[in-house]
Parts: structure tokens; sequence; C-alpha cells
């Protein structure tokens, strides 16, 4: 039986970290952010960040998807290869309902690729840690 209690909520936190700092790195030109901009037809100049409400928005979704993926992976047996798998498959998951939404917004599959890959890998990520921990 699932018990609030039994989730890690040191995971969860350290999981929405992980998210965050590679958001900041997947979406600056360290990685990807440059073809991003690109896509979204912007330039640095034209990027104000959204303020600190949005950071505080994404880091409260963030929280949101770590916590499901933590309630997911105390269903299972816990461990780092069940953390892996939950987080692989929300990740997949995201993925695919994102691009149902891409193509009828029709926007292009570059940009589906950057940002749908940005949730697997942050899923995964998320997945790896909270199955560690």
């Amino acid at each position: 039986m699932f018990h609030l209690e039994d989730i890690n909520y040191v995971a969860v936190l350290a999981a929405t970290v992980a998210t965050m700092i590679l958001g900041f790195l997947w979406y600056s030109p360290i990685l990807f952010g440059g073809a991003w901009m690109k896509q979204i037809g912007k330039k640095a100049e034209d990027m104000s960040g959204g303020g600190p409400l949005t950071y505080v928005l994404t880091a409260a979704t963030a929280l949101i998807g770590s916590w499901i993926l933590a309630a997911i992976v105390t269903l299972t047996d816990g461990t780092v290869g069940a953390g892996v798998i939950a987080g692989l498959l929300i990740g997949i998951v995201v993925s695919a309902k994102i691009g149902m939404n891409y193509l009828f917004e029709g926007r292009s599959g570059g940009l589906f690729i950057i940002t749908s890959g940005y949730h697997v890998v942050s899923f995964l990520l998320s997945g790896l840690i909270i199955g560690a921990m």
C-alpha cells in the first residue's frame, strides 16, 4: 500500500534541483540554447527570462514532476533500475503528448527534438536520483 510518508522528500528535492540545473544548461549556449532560440525565432537579446515568477513556476512544475515520479518509484521496488525505467517511460509519455501539440501547432521537428529531449533526459536523471536515494 502506498503512503505519502513513504516518499523520499529529500530525493524529490534533489531531483527538482537537478531538473532546474539541467534546464539551465540545456537551454543555454553551452548545449542547445542557440538552436532552441533559432527554432523559436528569437535572439539572445529578445530573451528577458520572464522574471522571478517564471522561475518560481518552473521550479513548481519540476517539483510536481519529481514528486509524481517518486510516488511511482515508491510503488515499485524503489531501486535505481526502477527509477531509471519509470523516468524514461514518463519522459517518453510527456514527449509523445508534446508531439501531439507540435503537430497541430505546426512547430518544427528540431524544436520538438530539443524540447522532448530535455524532458526525457530530465525525467531519466530524476529517476536515477530518486531510485538511488
